[in-house]
């Protein structure tokens, strides 16, 4: 389905003056016309509100990145299937961390100490803001209420960080594990 502006612009007449004018208007346009469609389609496949909208975000500036590998053809096509490649790396990488559960960071898997100071080390390694959230809910076993009073961020923020904290860990520690445990 091919969409008109007022100016009488379709998605593809819209989007190349974004790409090679830099015009917003052009942007705000196919913005206003997909973003709910988009999102949409993120919450699907997320499942939570908050992970949706950790990859919308991705995906707006994954089009903006990647204005200039739009070469033609269908503007809808090639936004879905960005925003479809992001839905499927935020799978990839959910299902990844939660193979390795909360407990995994704080349990002392068979009193293995090389494993125990891996993690901490993978820890004392993040950025302050993850670090925070991290100590606090699984060192100190603080609740996300608790943690979002004393941060003074909202519950879902202490939410966000985590799971990006986990991300970070899971990466960082994926050599260790594999070496010790499989």
């Amino acid at each position: 389905m091919k969409h008109e502006s007022k100016t009488g612009l379709n998605d593809e007449e819209l989007f190349e003056r974004f790409k090679t004018q830099g015009d917003a208007k052009a942007f705000k346009e196919l913005y206003d016309r997909y973003s709910r469609k988009v999102f949409a389609y993120c919450l699907r496949a997320c499942e939570e509100k908050e992970a949706a909208k950790d990859v919308f975000q991705q995906i707006m500036s994954a089009i903006v990145d990647k204005k200039d590998s739009f070469k033609g053809g269908s503007f809808i096509a090639w936004l879905m299937i960005i925003t479809r490649n992001h839905c499927l790396l935020h799978k990839r990488s959910r299902k990844f961390t939660e193979e390795v559960t909360e407990q995994t960071l704080i349990e002392d898997r068979n009193e293995d100490f090389l494993f125990k100071e891996s993690v901490q080390k993978a820890v004392a390694l993040l950025p302050d803001d993850y670090k925070n959230v991290v100590e606090l809910k699984y060192f100190d076993d603080f609740s996300y209420e608790e943690i979002a009073k004393m941060l003074e961020i909202s519950i879902s923020l202490v939410k966000v960080r985590l799971f990006r904290a986990k991300k970070l860990l899971m990466e960082n520690l994926k050599p260790m594990r594999e070496f010790l445990y499989e």
